[in-house]
C-alpha cells in the first residue's frame, strides 16, 4: 500500500526523512520517497480582498509517498530499530500474561469447583469472592490490579485489549472523537500522587488537555460515582494498563467508555495536546 501525503515544511529544499518519519510515529508507514518543493495554502486572517492569491501561498510543502516496511538503502532514523525491537519485546510480554492468564483461569476454576464441593451450599452465598487475573467485565479490581507495573494488573490489563479491541483507541483516534462529541471527558483514571510522580517521557504530572481526576481506586471505594451511562468518555493513565482495567470495570455501567492504547505516554508521543496536572 502506498499513500501519497502533503506536509507544511519550513525549508523544502532542505527536508530529512528522519524528520518525515517522526510524523509516522505508529506502525511501519514511513516515507519512501520525498518529492521536494511546492506551496501550501494557508488561510490568514485579516488579509485585505484585493491581496493577491500568491499572498496565500506561505507554507512550504513537501510530497511525502509513504509505505510499510523501511525503503531499499535507507538507513533507519534514530531509535527506529530499537523501537521496533521493543515493539516485539511487548507483544512477547504480552502473549506470555496471555498464556499466565489462561493458566490462572484453568486452575482457579478448578480450584473453585473443588472448594464449592467442600463448603455447605447455605454459606456459599455468603461468601465474598476476591477476583482473579481471569476477572471478567464489571468484575471489582482488586487491589493488586489496580497497582501500576503489577503482574495482576498486567495480566488483567492483557485479558482486556482482547475482549475491548473495539474500544481501545489510538491517541489520533482519541483525539478525533473529541472533535466529534459534543459533550464527553477525558478522565484520568490514576490517583493523585501517581499522576503528579509518574514520568511522562522524562516529564513528571502531565496529563492529556482537558483531562478531569477520577482514579479508578476511588470509584472502587466508593468514593465517588461512576460517569452517567449516557456520556462518552476517555479513560487515561500513565502507559495504559490501568485505563484498561478501569474500562473492564466500567465497560457495562459506562457504554461509551474508551481508553489510549499506550495511555498518556503515546499521546504525548504523538505529540496531541497536553497539560500539567495541577490543571485538572
Amino acid at each position: 500500500m502506498r499513500l501519497h501525503v502533503q506536509i507544511g515544511v519550513p525549508n523544502p529544499g532542505d527536508v530529512s526523512l528522519d524528520a518525515i518519519a517522526s510524523c509516522f510515529p505508529y506502525g511501519t508507514l514511513l516515507p519512501i520517497v520525498v518529492e521536494k518543493g511546492g506551496l501550501l495554502g494557508s488561510s490568514r486572517a485579516g488579509l485585505p480582498a484585493d491581496e493577491p492569491v500568491e499572498a496565500h501561498m506561505t507554507v512550504a510543502c513537501c510530497c511525502v509517498t509513504v509505505g510499510w516496511g523501511v525503503p531499499v538503502g535507507w538507513d533507519s532514523p534514530a531509535g527506529y530499530l530499537e523501537a521496533e525491537e521493543a515493539e516485539v519485546k511487548r507483544d512477547d510480554e504480552t502473549a506470555a500474561f496471555d498464556k499466565q492468564a489462561e493458566a490462572s483461569a484453568i486452575l482457579n476454576k478448578e480450584a473453585g469447583a473443588s472448594a464449592l464441593e467442600a463448603v455447605p451450599a447455605t454459606t456459599v452465598a455468603d461468601e465474598t469472592l476476591e477476583p482473579t487475573v481471569a476477572s471478567t467485565p464489571s468484575t471489582t479490581p482488586t487491589r493488586a490490579e489496580m497497582t501500576p507495573g503489577s503482574p495482576e494488573m498486567r495480566a488483567r490489563a492483557a485479558l482486556v485489549q482482547k475482549r475491548w479491541a473495539s474500544r481501545v483507541l489510538t491517541p489520533y483516534e482519541a483525539f478525533k472523537l473529541l472533535g466529534d462529541e459534543d459533550a464527553i471527558e477525558v478522565y484520568d483514571v490514576r490517583t493523585s500522587e501517581q499522576a503528579a510522580n509518574h514520568e511522562i517521557n522524562g516529564c513528571k504530572g502531565t496529563t492529556v488537555l482537558g483531562a478531569k481526576s477520577l482514579p479508578l481506586d476511588d470509584i472502587v471505594s466508593g468514593m465517588v460515582d461512576v460517569p452517567p451511562s449516557e456520556l462518552p468518555i476517555i479513560l487515561v493513565c500513565s502507559r495504559g494498563p490501568k485505563s484498561l482495567v478501569a474500562l473492564d470495570y466500567l465497560a457495562e455501567a459506562c457504554p461509551k467508555a474508551v481508553c489510549i492504547e499506550g495511555g498518556i505516554t503515546a499521546w504525548d508521543v504523538a505529540k496531541l495536546p497536553t497539560q500539567s496536572v495541577r490543571g485538572q
